[in-house]
């Protein structure tokens, strides 16, 4: 049998444990590099997470913007006094993001919700970026809440497109916000950042279903990521020009 057979029937035989939602792939992958990187923390974060200083368009300064998007995939504890698991943090993120990310995956499809989703990602450390020219100090920054504070903002803006009752919604997202007031080591910045854009392209998508408007949703969401490049770009100079004085 050669090993392209093989691999075949292996890839067949996994589908029942393959995640059959985008949702489901975005969590599972996430819980992946977490557990890679409880085994190995410093590269991981090291790789991965993202600071302010990222954003630099110096040459010295260690200019790598991705990070912008991996550090979703990179995860914390929440120094609580009642905190006993090392994984509190990942745990509210993928639940959040479980609960409210399939029923919209539904609604707006697959392609549609991952492009939310790393636009919402996005968007949550470009505030960071803004907040950090504004004078917040702010040091490195992991976590997908950006991202999900996003969907929930996505939820609520084509929920309430569509007929639905959102004010749970509206409730569970100022009780959220406001959490991290309370509790230190909270990026609150990503969290509007992320709603901001995932509020905003829930309601672009939303605004464009069916399939003869698929096109235009399409050109939506890249116009959107090439937006969000150029703010972040004009940023990036901005601050790299702060740090030199």
């Amino acid at each position: 049998m050669s090993t392209a057979m093989t691999a075949r029937r292996l890839w067949r035989r996994s589908g029942r444990y393959r995640p059959h939602t985008m949702t489901g792939a975005v969590v599972a992958v996430t819980v992946a590099v977490y557990v890679v990187e409880v085994l190995f923390p410093g590269p991981v974060v090291g790789a991965l997470a993202f600071s302010p200083a990222n954003a630099l368009v110096q040459a010295d300064s260690g200019f790598q913007p991705w990070r912008m998007l991996t550090t979703m995939l990179v995860h914390a504890p929440i120094d609580l006094p009642y905190n006993v698991l090392p994984i509190t943090h990942i745990l509210f993120n993928m639940y959040a993001l479980y609960l409210f990310g399939r029923p919209l995956e539904d609604l707006i499809g697959r392609g549609r919700f991952l492009a939310l989703y790393l636009l919402s990602g996005f968007g949550g450390s470009l505030a960071v970026v803004v907040a950090a020219l504004a004078g917040v100090p702010i040091g490195s920054v992991v976590g997908a809440s950006g991202a999900v504070f996003g969907v929930l903002g996505a939820s609520a803006v084509v929920q309430r497109r569509l007929g639905g009752d959102v004010r749970y919604l509206v409730v569970l997202i100022a009780i959220n916000f406001a959490l991290a007031f309370f509790i230190g080591n909270i990026a609150w910045e990503a969290h509007v950042g992320g709603l901001l854009v995932g509020a905003l392209t829930g309601w672009l998508f939303v605004q464009n279903r069916g399939p003869r408007r698929r096109n235009r949703a399409v050109l939506i969401g890249v116009l959107l990521g090439v937006g969000l490049l150029v703010l972040t770009a004009l940023a990036s100079v901005v601050f790299g020009v702060i740090a030199q004085r």
